[in-house]
């Protein structure tokens, strides 16, 4: 892990611009780097390297780079923005030779057949008015992955109890609801971030069936 976290600091201090920067993807410059992603570098650690991941948000790549790091086969990382995609098609091509991973587009775009779904430091509230709303869309993420036997699912907590118009109410999630969204899995999950000390409260939940 240390060796990945300095290949990142060093990557993203020399050669990710300052007007491309935002205040998530600065802590990726820094010396010590947020919990969620040292939590996903543990977990994806446990499993098989020709595991099929599917990561929804990638962002700049750099939880991406865990992906490729530890040596997995298959992965398909989905971004949107078309900013943050070509940061990271760069950084995952010059510390990893690879050019396949990076999917410049919103997901789903079809059905994929996964072993592990990733979504981390990202929420998808457009189009959500009710947390029924943001459950299904959920879940329809883990559908269009082939409903894979590993889900690592990051969420605000409701603890969180502040007006956000960035992260409304109705994509707070307790733990009874990802139990009730996966009553036939076995969940475990981590405090990933805690108002007031971080700016939200967040949990990362570790879905596996």
């Amino acid at each position: 892990m240390e060796q990945l976290h300095n290949m990142l600091v060093s990557y993203n201090s020399r050669y990710i611009p300052a007007n491309y920067r935002r205040s998530w993807s600065n802590q990726f410059c820094e010396q010590k780097f947020p919990l969620y992603w040292e939590k996903v570098f543990l977990e994806l650690k446990k499993f098989d390297r020709n595991s099929k991941i599917i990561e929804v948000g990638c962002g700049q790549g750099d939880v991406t780079s865990i992906m490729c790091y530890l040596g997995f086969k298959y992965v398909r990382a989905y971004e949107m923005d078309e900013q943050m995609c070509e940061i990271a098609i760069k950084k995952i091509e010059y510390l990893f030779g690879r050019r396949d991973i990076i999917v410049c587009n919103k997901y789903p775009q079809k059905y994929e057949n996964a072993d592990i779904l990733v979504l981390v430091n990202c929420a998808y509230a457009d189009d959500c008015v009710t947390k029924n709303d943001y459950i299904n869309k959920m879940l329809d993420f883990y559908i269009y992955a082939g409903k894979p036997k590993v889900f690592l699912l990051e969420v605000i907590d409701p603890e969180y109890d502040i007006p956000d118009d960035n992260f409304p109410y109705c994509i707070r999630l307790t733990e009874n609801d990802i139990r009730d969204m996966f009553p036939q899995a076995s969940i475990h999950w981590y405090q990933t971030y805690r108002y007031p000390i971080n700016k939200r409260t967040k949990k990362l939940y570790v879905i596996q069936h």
